[in-house]
C-alpha cells in the first residue's frame, strides 16, 4: 500500500490494513482498485467486497465493508447493504475494533472459500 493511501485513511489505518490482508487472501487472484472513499476487491470480473473508508457510511474509527455473498453467515452485525447501491454487495458490517475483524470477518471470508 502506498503512502498515500495510508495518509487518507488516517487513523483507521490498523483496522484497513488487517481487513485488506483478509480479503486478499480469499485468492490470489484478487484484484483490488482504490477510489477515494473506497476499494473495490474483484476476482475475476465479479466484484467481491467493498471497503468504505471515509463517507456518510464510516464512523471516526471505523470501516463499513460490504460482500457479494451467496447467503448470509450468521454473524453478529452483518446486514443487508442496500445502503451502498453496489451492483452485488448485498451484505455489509462495519468494523471499529481490530478484534472484531479477527472475530467476524474471519468467519466471512470462510464463505469464501467454502
Amino acid at each position: 500500500m502506498d503512502k498515500e493511501l495510508k495518509e487518507k485513511i488516517g487513523n483507521k489505518w490498523l483496522i484497513f490494513n488487517k481487513a485488506h490482508k483478509l480479503i486478499l487472501s480469499i485468492s490470489p487472484k484478487i484484484e483490488y482498485r482504490i477510489f477515494p472513499i473506497y476499494i473495490r476487491y474483484c476476482l475475476e470480473e465479479n466484484i467481491i467486497a467493498l471497503v468504505y473508508f471515509r463517507g456518510k457510511f464510516t464512523s471516526d474509527n471505523g470501516l463499513d465493508i460490504g460482500f457479494a455473498l451467496k447467503e448470509k453467515p450468521k454473524i453478529t452485525g452483518l446486514v443487508k447493504a442496500s445502503h451502498m447501491k453496489y451492483l452485488g454487495i448485498n451484505y455489509s458490517i462495519k468494523i471499529d475494533e481490530q478484534d472484531e475483524i479477527t472475530k467476524k470477518l474471519i468467519k466471512i471470508i470462510k464463505s469464501f472459500t467454502s
